[in-house]
């Protein structure tokens, strides 16, 4: 049982050593996008008016007159001097697309710095990251195509990490009657032999190297491993793998989103309720339930007809959100991450786990040590694979030659 095990884990691991590899290297570089991307873009980033912000009605009626040819999709409110406004845009008119679905403007005069296609390729400054960070989930492939790719190499993470772990236990090692004690010697115990496999043994060959190192490493990052897939399983296949595996155990509670999912599929509908009026009435009700967090920001998904209001800072597990018709204004329900069913608050874990702002810049760092080591993983189990290949072809030669000789 153990030989079908190995076999399938090698197996299991060369195919999808590519796609662990690229998200392994893509995602330790995403755990710094904000701070990379405006590295690279001080332009679009940086605004050099000073002087006092506009309000969000007055940036909203600037925005509004100044690029008529885009509606807004998101729009951050905690805005500061110095720093541009990042703001998510959709065209005005779906038969004549534009040329950009990100702006970035200027706090204080509302003049716009610059646009451009969110995961656009390939290598100029302006797309780097917002590429790579595409490159990470989906391959940059057309629709669902590369979120069900990396999704399936996520699956196959998980459980190369479980079969990982389980052939690092040591054999049942029995003991011998038929030879006398004196000859047997010391017979060391089962956590004695395990502790063997969480260390790596200095001034060996490379192939031991490697192999100590694949192994020891598998089982220090275990923990990290298992939580890292599971994320990466929930934020690529949510509605086909995440949800319905976890809805065996407990049931999650419905969105308003959930309710209009079919309407999710028809053509957007503009908002007939204007993006100031929604921020009064999530205020109101933002008093009635005691919050002092302030608005942090403000969406309309014009597919399925939602506002949405975002409250705090979007540390821990992220943002409160208050949701509002888009045709009416009606309150339709909220979103508070760790609250709700066993399942909402473990999905609610899962992109704050993933991103590693669950524990702010330390879990970011932490995160992006993890895809090296994602990657180190990779290579000594190719490495492994290859020297045994190669020790497999010199078996046979040697068998094929005798067998000549005979």
């Amino acid at each position: 049982m153990r030989k079908i095990w190995l076999r399938l884990h090698r197996y299991l691991g060369l195919t999808a050593a590519m796609f662990l590899m690229l998200a392994g290297l893509t995602g330790s570089i995403i755990a710094y996008q904000q701070e990379l991307d405006a590295w690279l873009n001080p332009d679009l980033f940086e605004s050099p008016a000073q002087g006092q912000l506009l309000t969000t009605a007055e940036m909203l009626e600037r925005l509004r007159g100044d690029l008529p040819q885009y509606r807004i999709v998101s729009l951050p409110l905690n805005r500061e001097v110095g720093k541009a406004v990042r703001i998510s845009v959709r065209p005005a008119n779906a038969d004549q697309p534009v040329d950009a679905d990100e702006l970035f403007v200027d706090p204080v005069d509302g003049k716009l710095l610059g646009g451009r296609v969110w995961g656009a390729c390939c290598f100029e400054r302006r797309h780097l990251i917002p590429f790579v960070y595409v490159l990470h989930y989906s391959l940059q492939l057309p629709g669902e195509t590369g979120l069900w790719v990396m999704g399936s190499a996520a699956i196959v993470w998980l459980f190369e990490s479980l079969i990982g772990f389980y052939l690092t236990l040591p054999k049942p090692k029995p003991h011998s009657k038929s030879l006398p004690r004196i000859r047997q010697g010391p017979q060391k115990n089962w956590l004695s032999r395990w502790a063997m496999a969480w260390r790596v043994k200095t001034g060996a060959s490379a192939l031991r190297m490697s192999f100590d190192l694949h192994r020891a490493g598998g089982l220090w990052l275990l923990v990290l491993m298992l939580m890292m897939s599971v994320s990466a399983i929930s934020l690529n296949l949510r509605d086909a793998v995440f949800e319905p595996v976890v809805s065996l155990f407990s049931e999650f509670t419905p969105s308003p989103f959930d309710a209009r999912e079919q309407r999710s599929e028809q053509a957007p509908v503009e908002a007939a309720v204007a993006f100031v009026d929604v921020l009064h009435s999530a205020a109101t009700e933002a008093g009635k339930r005691g919050w002092g967090k302030p608005q942090a920001s403000i969406f309309y998904n014009a597919n399925y007809g939602i506002f949405g209001v975002g409250y705090g800072d979007n540390q821990g597990l992220g943002l409160n959100y208050l949701y509002y018709d888009g045709a009416t204004g009606a309150y339709l329900g909220d979103y508070i991450p760790g609250s709700g069913t066993a399942a909402d608050i473990f999905e609610a874990w899962q992109l704050p786990m993933h991103s590693g702002q669950i524990i702010g810049m330390p879990g970011r760092i932490l995160i992006s040590l993890s895809g090296l080591a994602l990657v180190g993983l990779t290579i000594t189990g190719v490495l492994i694979w290859l020297s045994k290949r190669k020790a497999l072809r010199v078996k046979q030669r040697a068998v094929s030659s005798l067998s000549s000789a005979g």
